[in-house]
Order: structure tokens, then sequence, then C-alpha cells
């Protein structure tokens, strides 16, 4: 059984999942005539590139070229804080009525879940990647350094509202607010403290997700 095969049983109950958020959109949409709601797909859209990456690198011919792994890995690097990202939106629940905040709460965290999930999806089937050309103490350190990188991604989307396409258009602007973070850390301290916050909490989670797995395999 092929890589693709195994994670069809994921794929067709992630697909329930998403098919479920959708309806509850279009429902919202529906009884309050409101479109505001619908970047959420295009937010769970891009989540879902890192799974595609790495879905693509887990074929034989690719992973074992390190120079396309490479590639791949830097694009999936790129991406993958989107998965995450969509938890942010839960800041749009002030915005919300009184008698449809529930229904927004629902909403949005059936979006944001299926970020995380199809995000750590994604993470797992990298890791078991990187161990086919790296140590397990190698591939655990760039898998916490990845997920504090995601922390920092987030920041730099919504707060600083750059994009992962930006990288290839305004990559010099990202460079230069990157930089400004590291020389001047306490000038920028609330950067710092929204990265390791939104890193620690994917690490917990991730290694929650992980323990579970292995208790019940």
């Amino acid at each position: 059984m092929n890589s693709l095969q195994k994670q069809l049983p994921f794929i067709k109950g992630f697909s329930i999942a998403v098919a479920f958020s959708i309806t509850l959109l279009i429902i919202r949409v529906t009884k309050l005539d409101s479109v505001f709601f619908l970047f959420l797909i295009w937010n769970l859209f891009l989540a879902c590139i890192p799974y595609g990456i790495t879905t693509v690198l887990s074929f034989d011919r690719i992973h074992k070229n390190r120079f396309l792994f490479g590639l791949g890995f830097i694009a999936w690097l790129a991406f993958l804080p989107n998965a995450p990202y969509i938890l942010t939106d839960l800041q749009h629940i002030r915005l919300s009525s009184l008698h449809s905040v529930w229904f927004d709460v629902l909403l949005i965290l059936s979006f944001a879940i299926n970020g995380l999930i199809i995000g750590f999806a994604s993470l797992r089937t990298m890791q078991r990647l990187l161990r086919e050309h790296f140590t397990n103490k190698v591939t655990n350190i760039i898998i916490h350094l990845t997920l504090l990188l995601c922390g920092f991604g987030i920041y730099m989307g919504r707060i600083l509202r750059w994009n992962s396409w930006d990288l290839l258009q305004n990559p010099l602007h990202i460079l230069g607010d990157i930089f400004r973070r590291i020389i001047s850390p306490i000038e920028h301290i609330h950067t710092w403290v929204f990265t390791i916050g939104f890193g620690s909490f994917l690490i917990i989670t991730y290694h929650l997700i992980q323990y579970y797995h292995k208790e019940n395999n």
C-alpha cells in the first residue's frame, strides 16, 4: 500500500469535517444575509497547502532527491503557519451580534480545528520524511523549531498583515521586519511573547496528539 492510499481514510474523514464547516457557513450566509465569514474558506484552503506539499514529497522519487526535498521543505515551511493561523480568526467574534455569537464561535472553531488537524497531519508526515535524512534527535529539534516559527508566522500574518505569497512579492520588506525584531528584541517584546505563546501551544498540542497516537497503536 503506497503512502497516498494509506492517507485515504484520513482524507475522507477530513472532507466530512470540512463539509460540516462549509454547511455552517452556508447557514450563516443564508440566515443573516452576510458574506463576511467567507474568508474562512480561503484561509482553510491555505491551511491545506502544506498537506498537499508533504503528500507530493512522500513519493520516493522526490523525497530521496535531497535538492527537491530541500525546496519542498522550504515551501512547506512558508505555508505551514497558515494552518494554525485560523485560530486567530476568533478575534472576529467581537463583531458578532448577541443572537449569533455562539453560532459564530462554533463556525470559526470548526474551521480553526480543521486547520490545526490538517496542519498537524502535514507535520507528522514531514517528521517521518525528515527521519529518513536525519537522526531522531535532529528531527525532533527541527520539528520544535518549526512550531516556534509557526508562532512567529502567525504574528507576521495577524499583526503585521504579511502572507505567504509576500515572501515572493516583498521579500526585502519582510526580511526588514524580521531583522528589526531580532536586533531590538526588547523594543518588540510583544512579538516574542506572541511567538513563544503560540509556538508553545502548538508544541504541547502536537505532543499530546502524538502521545495519544502511540498509546492507541
